[in-house]
């Protein structure tokens, strides 16, 4: 492994002694996985942030594993306000939800495209609620839970005028109270100009994620109260 170049990214660090941390690593081919790593390499002191793209080597057989280079790949993003925020709730939700060295080609993908999205959010280019329903719908897809934007659990067409219910492991079923249909495929098509639509959104993702988030609150989530 320690001869193999790999891209990463930090999801998370802790200092581990005076010179090293423990980071949460996400790269393509390993997936998540955890490390040490120096502060300094050579004369160099890097300052090993998140929203960064790094080139790395790694070695070791446990499932701790050694940082043996790291080089700057790019300009880490600089992210404000919120956007700054979002980029911390998509590193907690990864390091929370994907599991440990499960390969992801995909998630890697969808994060590198949801952190340019943020850089947009914070140049007043983009809005912040679509890129983050659309990285959550995303991950859960990729954890084996995908959402059928045009079908109901009982295999007919959504309805815009109906309301469903969300039930794990089945689907959209009718409802007398719920998430509009129209929302509903609204979502599924990706328009989000509806303050409604993006309601449900946040709504049925956080419906969704907190089975598998169970009952530890977020600390990102405080940081957008707080802000």
């Amino acid at each position: 492994m320690h001869t193999e170049l790999w891209p990463a990214y930090i999801l998370h660090s802790r200092p581990f002694s005076e010179d090293k941390l423990i980071v949460q690593l996400l790269l393509p081919q390993l997936g998540r996985l955890s490390a040490v790593v120096r502060k300094r390499q050579g004369k160099r002191r890097l300052a090993l942030q998140p929203f960064q793209l790094f080139v790395l080597q790694l070695s070791g057989r446990s499932e701790l594993k050694t940082v043996t280079s790291i080089d700057e790949a790019t300009a880490a993003l600089q992210l404000r306000g919120k956007a700054l925020y979002s980029g911390l709730y998509l590193n907690e939700l990864v390091c929370r939800l994907w599991p440990d060295n499960l390969a992801a080609e995909q998630l890697f993908g969808m994060y590198q495209h949801s952190l340019g999205q943020l850089q947009d959010v914070s140049a007043g280019k983009a809005e912040l609620e679509p890129c983050l329903r659309e990285f959550e719908f995303a991950l859960l897809a990729e954890l084996g839970q995908p959402i059928d934007w045009q079908y109901a659990a009982d295999g007919k067409p959504l309805q815009p005028d109906l309301h469903y219910q969300w039930q794990h492991e089945h689907g959209f079923v009718p409802a007398l109270q719920g998430f509009a249909g129209q929302d509903l495929l609204n979502i599924g098509c990706g328009q989000w100009q509806d303050a409604q639509t993006r309601l449900c959104a946040k709504q049925l993702s956080r419906h969704i994620l907190s089975p598998r988030l169970g009952s530890k609150p977020l600390a990102s989530r405080a940081l957008f109260e707080q802000g």
